[in-house]
């Protein structure tokens, strides 16, 4: 009950790859030597990168739209 109250909690809070690894780590018994913070670790490390790869896609995409813009003269 606590984890699904977690879960919930981290997807009010936005926090979908963070739900999602959370949700791993609780299926893969691999984790359990691992202590608290590693395991933390983990989960913050999966939701900051998948902000920063969704971010430069965001540039990337603006990027193009506005050289788009520039190529037809706007």
């Amino acid at each position: 009950m606590l984890n699904e109250n977690t879960v919930s909690k981290l997807q009010e809070m936005r926090l979908s790859v963070m739900v999602q690894a959370f949700r791993e780590q609780m299926k893969d018994g691999g984790f359990t030597g691992m202590s608290f913070e590693e395991r933390f670790g983990l989960l913050v490390d999966a939701e900051w990168a998948a902000r920063k790869s969704n971010r430069m896609i965001a540039h990337q995409k603006c990027g193009l739209c506005h050289q788009h813009r520039l190529c037809r003269g706007h």
